[in-house]
């Protein structure tokens, strides 16, 4: 099976193509616009890969909680992608993917993730490992940066994200250890190892079913023109 995976939340513009077991990725972390970068990469990971767009069998996306302008960027060119050649979308949080990478490449059971939203805010979500299979231990919520995050049993708390710094500055009495910050953004080369299992259980949807996690006081749709 062959997948397109895109994640533009956070200042990479990350994208990659899974062809049967392999994998080819592109992750670039610079200051030009994803709607600049986006689609040019996609043709050039594609034609690394040797597929072209009517022989994906759906696309998998990374929905945020992120960048609001950089999120709906990646999931207007997925939603036209999956319009144009009739494919779903299977939609991840990108939380998540951060998530996977640390603890599999960490060897952790689990894991908080703190991604920053700005306006001394932070998203924040615990995640565990089952095996192969990442779980929500806590939704992601936005709070304020001086939220505790609290420990069972008043253990030492492992954080990813691209918001660990900021939040254990805030918190320097507390026990907290920050992964470095390799694992710090999403991304899509990651998103292929959860996007298959749900799509493989039937999870995909329609493209105009789209819904992008925002997170901050509203969700935003992307609705068919």
């Amino acid at each position: 099976m062959n997948f397109l995976a895109l994640d533009t939340s956070s200042v990479a513009c990350s994208v990659a193509v899974s062809k049967g077991d392999e994998i080819f990725s592109s992750h670039k972390v610079n200051a030009e616009s994803h709607s600049l970068t986006l689609i040019p990469t996609i043709q050039e990971t594609l034609k690394i890969a040797k597929i072209k767009l009517n022989g994906l069998d759906a696309i998998i996306l990374g929905i945020g909680p992120g960048s609001f302008v950089g999120t709906r960027i990646g999931a207007a060119v997925a939603q036209g992608i999956a319009f144009g050649v009739d494919i779903e979308i299977v939609t991840v949080s990108s939380m998540e993917t951060v998530a996977l990478e640390a603890m599999i490449k960490n060897n952790l059971d689990k894991i908080t993730v703190v991604q920053d939203a700005r306006m001394d805010e932070v998203y924040i979500g615990k995640y565990g490992l089952q095996g192969d299979n990442i779980q929500t231990l806590s939704p992601i919520k936005i709070y304020p940066i001086e939220q505790e995050i609290i420990s069972e049993n008043n253990n030492e708390i492992t954080i990813v994200g691209n918001g660990s710094e900021i939040y254990s500055n805030h918190h320097k009495n507390k026990s907290i250890k920050v992964l470095d910050d390799n694992y710090s953004l999403p991304k899509a080369c990651n998103l292929i190892a959860i996007g298959k299992k749900l799509f493989l259980d039937g999870k995909s949807i329609n493209p105009d079913q789209l819904i992008i996690d925002y997170i901050r006081n509203e969700v935003a749709s992307i609705k068919k023109k």
